[in-house]
């Protein structure tokens, strides 16, 4: 029986840098390690974990991103009532008529392109990083973002009370960037890419004092990824599947899939050992496809050449993490041309009626490569991940042409519907 004490105390114990092994107070301020300047991960009492969730298993808790709190870092009940409580538990979707034309007889989609409030599964980390930034007591928040990360921090940020700033590249999407702006948020397109907005990001965070949802707060914001692993497994009903396939960037949401896997097993809610992790990425932006397929387990930076801007990372901070959870578990890594991420957009929405941006492509397009390659088995229980909602990029999509200019009369509105009838949707247009 848990003490009143054992109830209310955070399973959240210590920052720990994942290279020397330095351990620093939560309530530190850093994102680096002071000792070798290395990334900060979090550990917690899993022991402590393990037994509250006993008390209250999941099935009988609040259907949102804070059901499994005592493996995600914020102390502040006041912080988790503002922020993230209609974030998460997006749908995993039995995809039958995707799986059969690829082949797979069990795949499933785990659809955040429905994530509250901004359409994707950024929604999660950001949630992290803006309750953080309660419990701090700060009221300021930047991000430097490809795109979805400024529409969920310019969401989550408006409905916190807090001034949001969004730092943006060159090859920004001209409609991520009006949402943000719609949303309140202050939006600065910088002149370079988006590792060279980064640099420049963490230079101002030092400089002003502001706090960064993905550099300054990110051991915190990364912990937010780690809820799709929880949701997949939990809508499986505890059965873990053989493969995650997850469209890669900086490597956040893969590398804390893998690590919210190890704390399912951990806990005694799931075994997970089994899952492989494999690894979606655009051939014009794929070092961490590369350092995987060539066996060499190196980040080499790339300069990003890709219409799938959303994860266009040249130099991704946590590569290296995902590189150990794909080789670990024995997974695998595919890349996708651009022609290919936009056709596995159109055949995701002509099968299973769900519209995807460019990252979901990838992942659709990246799927399909690896069943072709017999890399995920027909009987193989796949999920792929499905990360943000195409109405957002509809800009970026090669025009599929309509029928234009047909008389409002019932004959020639006939003599249109047999054209589609008999040649098809898109025969007769262009």
């Amino acid at each position: 029986m848990l003490s009143s004490e054992d109830r209310t105390r955070s399973c959240a114990t210590e920052l720990v840098c994942r290279d020397c092994g330095r351990r620093l107070p939560l309530i530190d301020t850093t994102s680096k390690c002071l000792g070798c300047g290395n990334g900060l991960d979090i550990d917690y009492d899993y022991e402590l974990a393990r037994e509250r969730l006993s008390e209250i298993p999941p099935a009988e808790r609040e259907i949102n991103i804070w059901r499994f709190e005592e493996l995600l870092p914020i102390v502040d009940a006041k912080a988790q009532a503002r922020v993230g409580r209609y974030s998460g538990r997006t749908p995993l979707i039995h995809a039958d008529r995707l799986g059969a034309e690829l082949g797979l007889k069990k795949l499933y989609l785990k659809d955040d392109s429905t994530s509250r409030p901004s359409l994707s599964y950024k929604d999660r980390v950001v949630s992290m990083a803006v309750a953080r930034l309660l419990e701090l007591g700060k009221d300021e928040i930047g991000c430097v973002s490809t795109g979805n990360v400024g529409t969920a921090v310019s969401s989550l940020a408006s409905k916190a009370g807090v001034t949001a700033y969004v730092f943006y590249p060159s090859n920004m999407e001209r409609g991520k960037a009006r949402a943000c702006r719609a949303l309140g948020a202050a939006v600065c397109q910088l002149d370079g890419n988006y590792d060279e907005a980064n640099r420049a990001c963490r230079e101002l965070a030092l400089a002003s004092g502001i706090q960064f949802a993905n550099i300054t707060l990110r051991p915190f914001y990364a912990e937010g990824a780690k809820t799709v692993a929880y949701e997949v497994v939990e809508q499986l009903e505890w059965e873990a599947p053989d493969h995650i396939v997850i469209p890669a960037a900086g490597g956040t949401l893969s590398s804390r899939v893998h690590k919210g896997l190890i704390e399912l097993e951990t806990v005694g809610l799931a075994e997970t050992s089994g899952v492989r992790i494999d690894v979606a990425q655009a051939e014009g932006c794929s070092p961490i496809a590369t350092a995987i397929s060539d066996g060499s387990g190196r980040i080499e930076p790339q300069t990003p050449h890709t219409a799938a801007h959303s994860i266009a990372i040249g130099a991704p901070g946590d590569g290296p993490l995902v590189v150990d959870a794909v080789t670990s578990r024995g997974g695998s890594a595919a890349t996708a041309t651009d022609r290919e991420i936009f056709e596995a957009i159109d055949l995701l929405g002509a099968t299973e009626g769900i519209l995807t941006e460019p990252a979901g492509g990838t992942t659709i397009a990246c799927t399909a490569r690896l069943a072709n390659e017999g890399k995920l088995g027909p009987d193989d229980t796949v999920v792929a991940i499905v990360s943000g909602n195409g109405y957002k990029t509809l800009d970026e999509h090669p025009d599929k042409p309509w029928a234009e200019g047909v008389a409002c009369d019932v004959d020639a509105m006939g003599e249109m519907l047999e054209e589609f009838r008999q040649h098809g949707v898109g025969a007769t247009l262009g």
